[in-house]
């Protein structure tokens, strides 16, 4: 919150006059005439008296929106201007952002309260017809939230009284039911509602489809009976796009796979199973006329004893150390999708080898390649048998291979220097485990796969990988597919990557990438995260909406589907613009009217009233 103070040195004819000291409404008396005002993001409630003051909502070119209550001419000169905002920096650093965002610089500075709320009131001084006026800033934080409270008043009279009195009244509520129509519901909190409309777009569900080779290089030594296996796969991940142009950013065990690991984490796979059986006999040599019972025992123990899985992985490292093997990714292909069409998989596709024609095309499924990656082979020969790991990270960069030239929306990377445990986060993603289905016996429809999951948590702890790299865990809920998925702070700024997660009887421990990983990897790459174009105004365009200036949305909404035309919920906000047109439900007209003459008035009022006992003020 953000207190904003500014008397004036000049004053109205009438309020120059005998005034009446506005009355105090006590607790439990509230006249006929004082309505409750709620905020447009139901942050605060704001009981004030109609006969007193007129308020108006004008749109704000940095903060989406301002209300500005204008005390009646009969009662003095008042205005305060209030907006709101998010913002996932401390008391300190947002005081720092809005000194250096005003011209003039603080005279003055104090640590102080509002409503038990941390914050700091800043003094000015600037030039008003060539005299001293002062005006204060008074800056609170409430959680990932604040207000600007722009409060002009003349020194002599009343006038101040009137604006104590209305601003005394106000209550800071964060449970407020939202008055403003959102595409995600009617959550009782604003912020995540807002944020998850804005960042939704931009969500990519990732499919990597690979196949691997292992070439039987010397087959008296292996016991191998085939020169040559080969088995394919698929995997799923989540993914964010970090430039326009459709670079996706996601972690690096989604976009890259290693031949090493490729074989040992699929060795229990039906594909794989010819391979592991023959190394079965091989290694122990059962031999040709071995039971196959044997085999399928041993086959089976693998799946059930760690110790029968950690033998048959040394065994296949060794033979790829002593060259009597080799592997090899012998073909891979890489998909995002970002729209409202779900990605389907011919799995006999998979099955038969034939991974070119296993994804079903559809108007908002991609073709991707793989960008760049920072993702150590966890799966070597030293990491696995001398346990000697590589240092590293878990970011990669995918580009979507857009013949078309369609646009995609971005996310902004944050800044995590003031992260703490207990900071506020949500993360995005597709968990493989709420996809749905499309047989009979489905409980969630795969229509709606494309919808991406929502979660929210804190920053439960914030800790290092063994190379020294930051980490942080969360108790926000992530499963498999969520990895490469965004965090975000409540201004909605990537700050993490969901990665990792323990399981355990008390409950799941989740870890995210820091983002600086992913800024590395961008920075190589010579990759710009900043907004262009459609971001702008798809941005410009959700402002509009949730501020209930629908005319002026459904511009900037036709704008973003020409730019992106498999948008996913860019026609969805169109439609409810349009129907709130037609309602009447938009505020273009009347409160543009309130505002021009609200305008006038007070140009014609300083120049009429209060130019006439200038003189009269001294200055403070």
């Amino acid at each position: 919150m953000i207190l904003v103070q500014r008397p004036q040195i000049f004053h109205s004819r009438a309020s120059s006059q005998s005034q009446k000291i506005p009355p105090i409404v006590e607790p439990g008396s509230i006249p006929s005439s004082v309505v409750e005002f709620i905020s447009p993001k139901g942050w605060y409630k704001l009981p004030y008296n109609q006969t007193q003051w007129i308020h108006t909502i004008k749109p704000d070119e940095t903060f989406t929106s301002r209300v500005i209550f204008n005390l009646r001419q009969d009662y003095g000169s008042a205005r305060v201007d209030i907006i709101e905002g998010e913002s996932g920096k401390d008391i300190d650093s947002l005081k720092d952002e809005i000194i250096s965002n005003n011209p003039l610089k603080p005279i003055a500075q104090e640590i102080t309260t509002f409503k038990e709320k941390p914050s700091y009131l800043l003094t000015f001084k600037e030039q008003v017809f060539g005299e001293d006026a002062y005006y204060y800033q008074q800056i609170v934080k409430d959680n990932g939230k604040f207000l600007i409270f722009e409060k002009r008043v003349p020194q002599l009279g009343y006038s101040l009284t009137y604006l104590d009195n209305l601003l005394d009244g106000i209550s800071l509520n964060n449970q407020v039911v939202p008055q403003v129509k959102g595409i995600s519901g009617d959550g009782t909190n604003l912020a995540t509602v807002e944020l998850v409309d804005l960042i939704r777009p931009s969500i990519a569900n990732i499919v990597h489809v690979f196949c691997i080779d292992i070439v039987n290089l010397q087959p008296q030594t292996t016991k191998l009976s085939k020169e040559k296996y080969n088995f394919c796969n698929i995997s799923k991940g989540s993914g964010f796009i970090v430039s326009e142009t459709g670079i996706v950013a996601t972690n690096g065990h989604v976009a890259k796979i290693y031949p090493e690991e490729g074989l040992a984490t699929n060795l229990l796979y039906g594909g794989s199973k010819a391979f592991a059986t023959d190394l079965i006999k091989g290694i122990y040599s059962l031999g040709s006329m071995s039971k196959e019972s044997q085999v399928e025992d041993f086959y089976s123990g693998i799946n059930t004893n760690p110790q029968y899985l950690d033998h048959i992985l040394a065994e296949i490292f060794k033979l790829l150390n002593n060259n009597a093997i080799s592997v090899k990714i012998s073909n891979e292909k890489f998909y995002v999708n970002m729209g409202n069409e779900p990605i389907r998989v011919n799995y006999q596709k998979i099955n038969s080898k034939d991974i070119d024609d296993a994804i079903i095309p559809s108007s908002t499924t991609y073709v991707a390649s793989l960008l760049d990656y920072n993702y150590p082979n966890k799966y070597s020969y030293d990491a696995v048998i001398n346990k000697k790991y590589q240092p590293g990270s878990d970011v990669a960069l995918l580009q979507i291979k857009n013949t078309s030239s369609q646009l995609f929306p971005v996310l902004e990377l944050g800044n995590t220097q003031n992260i703490r445990e207990g900071s506020d986060i949500v993360i995005a993603g597709y968990p493989v485990l709420v996809e749905g289905g499309e047989g009979p016996q489905a409980t969630i429809s795969f229509r709606t796969s494309t919808k991406p999951t929502i979660t929210r948590g804190i920053i439960s702890a914030i800790k290092q990988d063994p190379s020294g790299r930051r980490v942080f865990q969360t108790d926000a809920s992530i499963d498999h597919g969520n990895s490469g998925g965004p965090a975000f702070n409540l201004s909605g700024e990537v700050i993490g990557i969901a990665t990792f997660f323990f399981e355990s009887k008390s409950g799941n421990f989740n870890f995210l990438r820091e983002v600086g990983d992913l800024k590395e990897l961008m920075s190589r790459n010579n990759i710009d995260n900043r907004p262009g174009n459609l971001t702008t105004v798809w941005r410009k365009g959700l402002a509009e909406f949730r501020n209930r200036y629908y005319k002026q949305a459904i511009k900037y909404f036709e704008q973003v589907q020409d730019l992106s035309p498999s948008h996913p919920t860019v026609g969805e906000f169109t439609e409810l613009s349009i129907n709130a047109v037609n309602k009447g439900e938009s505020l273009e007209g009347s409160n543009t009217v309130l505002a021009i003459f609200g305008g006038i008035s007070m140009v014609s009022f300083m120049l009429t009233g209060f130019l006439t006992i200038l003189p009269a003020f001294t200055k403070r």
